[in-house]
């Protein structure tokens, strides 16, 4: 898994910022409005000529027209960059719209007569609409003996393009036509956009049109299915870029504007909403990565497993995109309202963008179809399924070898508990029949899945141990989190060959049990506050603890508790505190049970009175567990933020969803079912990917994008339970003892996850972590 550009793609980056500075500064750039130093064409003719100046322009051609023959993936960079930019030219149309349609589904001769010139500016559009039909499938506008009619709409850029590209019926089925915008029989008409670029409908009357502009594919696919394709996944990378330049935009003005007295982006109020866009930011980057990633490996269609990515980045930029904007806005105050400063540009442009996708509420249906079409999401590899062997930089699937690992996970995992064991560790946590299923992975040697070889695991890497994660998450079946993830590799990193020999190899046979003692009455989420005590014996170099923990989970049944305390003085905060192994069987050492609103016994109140902690004990160094905790953190927030656990949600549903109601009505056949499942499967993805990313980056997780996945899993998981529960309530029959089974089920599940928005770090910190990991801004004002 590799979510970063290949050298070929950050090279275009760097080619696409060299053009645009070299027509112009930065901050003209940004500022510079369609009506400033933009002529009648409706774009910034310098920056046009500098982009076809550089070669930009040629980069999707192919080589036998001398071009650089560059993938998909490639031109989602330039546009992700000219979005970023935020500047008014024509490359998302000509790029987007034009050059990836007519290199893929035109002949090589259609190729050389379409695309000559475009290294030299000329320009490129398509219709993407129709009136009532965004991105038609079964166009209305109609070729037959060689007349066009109809109208199209959502044409940009129509009168200055070369050439627009036109969705089109004949009766041997669906084409794209090419006609010229002055041809005889056609009329524009201009129409609204929100930025000012020029934007058409356009009317044909009987246009002749020769069979040599008739685009018809070569593949089996429909010509409009692989169109609609390309422009999804050039819109979403420009939207991509264009919410990241925003983002960087706002972050840079907080970071500098004052008020009372400190920078506005020290503020919590402020990292709060700033976090919010960071996290949809990221959400969009990775999708849009995964949609250009796919076509350019030929990963598409009914073959792949996420054929249905564009139709999510589409729904999730038209859904988020507009409203990130608006807040961005909405922090820059009155600034961000005048029609100087870049805020209008990029909140205009998403905005049209939004529009020019389709709308939200399209891409949720279509998912929705798609759902109701085969409700079950697979997980056997798919014979289309690229080879990471062959990849040479971003690979972002899953391997062959990881696809069989998800598949044999999944299936152990939906045997691996019964109902009378599923029946009990509902109210009892962390009890016999928890213990039991723990040994019982143990046995069957899966608890090592991500730790190294020398160690006893099978030595796959962090992606495996995801995968792990998820699919144990997503069957509802416990696991020893805190042990596994946490303290074990912490262990392998920072222990003794002692501690190592003492404690791994009962990790991995599921006999041996820690439970986290951070948390206490006065310091949970300042673990800078611990008051928890721990000083030296002189006579035997023991450790005496004293103290109270909170929140300890699974501290009644955990053999020894991974304890923090301060070594240093009561003042120290982070400098004094130390990572110590504390065994229960101590006398000093006690607990208070704490049931939690789902009605089951998974945390405590523990109690410290004089324990003893040998000095092989510490782990690490004294006075140096801060680093540990840190580093600690920022795994079990990924292991907080698994998509099995929506994944899980979404099978319970669309199983209930195949069944009917006492109206005899499919559940599936009901709208309102098919957009809760279709919004819970894009979380689901979404969620994926952002695992994906956050693993691929190995032992050392950004602390921003760790903190981000967090804050997105746990938030989400609690809105599709509303979804879930909501669908269930409507249309369920209450009377019916499985959907009685089911409401059950959801009730205690979504009262579960109330814990998960702030275990682990509460989300309001979570969002200061991404602010300051991923923007860079300033500590926020305590």
């Amino acid at each position: 898994m590799d979510f970063t550009r290949t050298e070929t793609q950050a090279a275009v980056a760097e080619a696409v910022a060299g053009a645009l500075s070299t027509a112009a500064p930065a901050e003209e750039l940004l500022t510079a409005l369609p009506s400033r130093s933009v002529d009648d064409a409706g774009f910034d003719e310098r920056l046009w000529s500098a982009f076809a100046t550089s070669g930009l322009l040629s980069l999707g051609l192919p080589a036998a027209l001398g071009g650089d023959d560059l993938t998909p993936a490639d031109i989602a960079v330039v546009l992700e960059e000219v979005g970023r930019a935020g500047v008014v030219i024509p490359a998302l149309e000509t790029l987007g719209l034009g050059v990836l349609p007519i290199v893929t589904l035109g002949t090589a001769d259609q190729q050389k007569r379409l695309l000559s010139g475009i290294e030299d500016g000329r320009i490129l559009t398509a219709a993407v609409a129709e009136p009532g039909s965004p991105l038609p499938l079964e166009p209305t506008v109609r070729l037959e003996g060689g007349k066009l009619t109809g109208t199209a709409t959502s044409v940009r850029y129509a009168a200055q393009a070369r050439h627009v590209l036109v969705p089109a019926t004949t009766p041997e089925g669906a084409v794209l036509v090419v006609v010229a915008p002055d041809a005889p029989g056609v009329t524009l008409t201009p129409t609204l956009g929100s930025l000012g670029v020029p934007e058409y409908a356009m009317r044909f009357g009987a246009t002749e049109v020769d069979d040599d502009d008739v685009l018809r594919g070569s593949g089996a696919g429909s010509v409009l299915e692989e169109f609609r394709r390309l422009v999804l996944a050039a819109s979403i990378a420009h939207g991509d870029g264009l919410v990241a330049g925003a983002l960087d935009v706002t972050a840079g003005y907080l970071k500098e504007r004052v008020q009372f007295g400190k920078p506005l982006g020290s503020f919590q109020a402020v990292q709060q909403e700033l976090a919010d866009v960071y996290i949809v930011s990221q959400t969009l980057h990775v999708i849009a990565q995964s949609v250009a990633w796919r076509i350019s490996e030929g990963l598409t269609g009914p073959g792949d497993r996420y054929e249905t990515d564009p139709t999510i980045g589409a729904y999730w930029l038209a859904t988020e995109g507009p409203r990130a904007v608006q807040l961005l806005h909405h922090l820059h105050g009155g600034v961000g309202v005048d029609v100087t400063y870049p805020m209008f540009r990029y909140s205009s442009a998403v905005k049209d963008l939004a529009r020019f996708v389709g709308g939200a509420q399209l891409h949720l249906d279509a998912l929705g179809a798609a759902i109701a079409a085969d409700p079950v999401e697979q997980v056997a590899p798919a014979s289309g399924d690229a080879d990471a062997a062959d990849a040479e930089g971003a690979f972002i699937d899953l391997t062959a070898e990881q696809r069989a690992l998800q598949a044999e996970l999944r299936e152990y995992f939906s045997t691996l508990i019964s109902p009378e064991e599923a029946a009990d560790i509902a109210t009892t946590r962390h009890g016999d029949t928890y213990a039991e299923i723990i040994t019982r992975m143990g046995r069957d040697g899966w608890l090592g899945v991500g730790w190294p070889t020398e160690y006893g695991g099978k030595g796959f890497g962090h992606i495996e141990q995801q995968i792990f994660t998820n699919e144990a998450t997503r069957a509802d079946v416990p696991l020893p989190s805190v042990t596994l993830q946490t303290v074990g590799p912490t262990l392998q990193k920072y222990g003794t060959e002692k501690q190592k020999e003492k404690f791994l190899p009962g990790i991995l046979d599921g006999t041996v049990h820690f439970a986290i003692g951070y948390s206490e009455p006065d310091a949970g989420t300042d673990l800078a506050a611990l008051r928890t005590t721990a000083r030296r014996d002189e006579a035997t170099g023991d450790w005496i603890i004293n103290g109270q923990k909170m929140w300890t989970t699974g501290g009644h049944h955990a053999d020894y508790i991974w304890l923090a305390a301060r070594t240093g003085t009561p003042d120290s905060r982070h400098r004094g505190l130390t990572i110590f192994i504390v065994d229960t069987n101590d006398p000093g050492f006690s607990f208070t049970p704490i049931i939690t609103c789902d009605g089951a016994h998974h945390v405590n109140a523990t109690y410290y009175s004089d324990v003893r902690v040998p000095a092989d004990m510490v782990v690490g160094e004294v006075d140096g567990g801060w680093k540990m905790l840190t580093t600690q953190l920022n795994h079990e927030r990924v292991m907080l933020a698994p998509s099995g656990r929506p994944g899980g949600y979404y099978d319970e549903l669309a199983a209930w969803a195949r069944g009917t109601g006492v109206d005899g009505v499919r559940h599936l056949d009901r709208p309102e079912v098919r957009r809760g499942l279709a919004e819970i499967f894009a979380i689901v993805r979404l969620n994926e990917l952002l695992n994906w990313q956050v693993s691929s980056t190995g032992d050392n997780p950004s602390m921003g994008d760790s903190a981000a996945s967090k804050v997105f899993s746990t938030e989400k998981i609690q809105h599709v339970g509303r979804i879930v529960e909501e669908l269930l309530g409507r249309f369920g029959d209450p009377t019916d003892p499985d959907t009685a089974a089911l409401q059950r089920w959801f009730d205690m599940m979504n009262k579960r996850n109330v814990v998960i928005t702030f275990g682990g770090g509460v989300n309001e910190v979570m969002r200061e972590l991404v602010c300051m990991g991923g923007l860079g801004m300033p500590r926020t004002a305590r």
